[in-house]
């Protein structure tokens, strides 16, 4: 701020022009002007002394509120430059502060950093761990399971072979129970029946043979006692039911009827058809033997066409036939009464038929059209050999053609273990000889038949 005019010094003249001092140096003015000049100077100076004091009056009196005001600037310019000193202070220890946390923040992140990576390392390594584990526990699941498989397999393998076993032991009973009837039929030693016939125990009960045929004796003895075709009467036990009308042609010494006979019952009835002496005298006998009162034993063939024929008898038992027979066994021929089943069967009913007459079967076949007819069930067990076929004139085919077209379908009887299996002509030609099951296609005997 300028310092104010003291009182000594010079004012200026109200006009705003200051009068020309003499100096060295100063030009000459004119005379009157300067003679002017001097004649006004003492009221000059007086006008100056007084107007001073009044200009100095007024500009202290118009000064003093600047100036209150100015100090009053001054004392908060003061204050305010003291508050900027202590701001400046406290903002200097902030920004010491500040740094102070920036440098512990820095350490602290450095720190978080460090403990971060660490913990990065960890988990890294927790990770690969787990991995690791996960990997083992997938590797110890696959061992898991297939030792699971192992021990259920061998923990299957264990019951298959207990219930195996328990099978068998339930099943020894059976087992060993015919084996020990078995065992105990054949102990029993052959009985001197008479004069012409020695008895044999079979399963059913006895048989008679033929005193002066040793081989044939001895060919049972040998045989079990389900007899020399033990196939064929286990189907026959399938077939035939309680009460049932059935016929044996051919029968022989009566090794099947026998076994027809018990599975009738006495509620049943076997008509037994022998024409050869001897055979049948030994049928005779097996029936009264065994108490069979419901078998009815009779003197003749079966064939076609009623009357009577030359019957042609073998050495070899169960050979004759009513066909001639190659000169190497035919021994004699005799007349025999011939029957068809049609006429000889009350009621036409029958429910099996077994036939064995030595290539004469499709004549029997031909003389039960009626009996076929009305019996819907009827089952027929056929002795099937191609060179009786072949001595009579006849083919597989032809023969098993007549049963076909009668409508029978055809089994092969297996003698060790009783199965039956479908068969033809072409198959059946490469055997020697079977017995063949003749049955209708879905009807119960066929179910019978197959165990079903």
């Amino acid at each position: 701020m300028a310092a104010s005019p003291s009182r000594n010094d010079a004012v200026a003249p109200l006009g705003g022009e200051q009068a020309p001092l003499a100096s060295h140096g100063a030009p000459a003015q004119d005379a009157p002007a300067a003679a002017g000049r001097r004649r006004l100077a003492l009221p000059r100076r007086i006008a100056a002394k007084l107007f001073g004091r009044v200009a100095d009056y007024a500009r202290r009196y118009l000064q003093a509120p600047v100036l209150h005001d100015l100090g009053e600037q001054r004392a908060l310019s003061q204050a305010l430059l003291e508050e900027l000193r202590h701001t400046r202070l406290h903002v200097v220890q902030l920004e010491h502060q500040l740094q102070a946390l920036a440098l512990e923040h820095g350490r602290s992140v450095s720190a978080l950093a460090a403990l971060a990576n660490g913990h990065g390392q960890q988990l890294a390594a927790l990770l690969t761990t787990q991995d690791a584990l996960a990997l083992q526990q997938g590797q110890l699941a696959v061992e898991q399971g297939t030792i699971a498989r192992a021990h259920t397999e061998r923990l299957h393998m264990i019951e298959t072979v207990g219930q195996t076993a328990l099978t068998r032991v339930e099943t020894l009973p059976a087992l060993f129970g015919p084996r020990f009837d078995e065992l105990e039929i054949k102990q029993r030693p052959l009985i001197a029946y008479d004069d012409d016939s020695m008895a044999i125990r079979m399963r059913d009960g006895y048989v008679l043979a033929p005193r002066n045929l040793p081989t044939f004796v001895t060919m049972l003895a040998n045989a079990t006692s389900r007899g020399l075709e033990p196939g064929t009467g286990d189907v026959l036990r399938r077939l035939i039911q309680p009460g049932m009308v059935v016929a044996d042609v051919g029968a022989n010494i009566g090794l099947l009827t026998l076994v027809m006979a018990w599975a009738t019952g006495p509620g049943g009835r076997v008509i037994a058809f022998e024409p050869e002496a001897i055979p049948r005298s030994n049928l005779e006998k097996m029936k009264y033997l065994n108490g069979l009162s419901w078998v009815e034993v009779r003197d003749q063939a079966v064939g076609e066409t009623p009357g009577r024929l030359t019957f042609h008898v073998s050495d070899i038992i169960g050979h004759s036939s009513l066909y001639a027979l190659p000169d190497a066994e035919e021994a004699r021929t005799i007349e025999v009464e011939v029957v068809r089943l049609d006429d000889v069967t009350p009621a036409n009913r029958l429910d099996v038929v077994k036939i064995d007459v030595e290539g004469a079967e499709l004549d029997v076949l031909a003389g039960m059209t009626g009996v076929i007819a009305k019996n819907p069930d009827l089952a027929i067990l056929a002795e099937f050999g191609p060179e009786h076929l072949a001595r009579v004139g006849q083919t597989p085919a032809q023969w098993f053609k007549a049963f076909g077209d009668a409508g029978f379908k055809a089994y092969m009887i297996d003698e060790t273990t009783g199965a039956c299996t479908t068969t033809s002509a072409k198959a059946a030609a490469k055997v020697v000889s079977a017995n063949i099951a003749f049955v209708r296609a879905g009807g119960d005997a066929e179910k019978r038949l197959l165990g079903r």
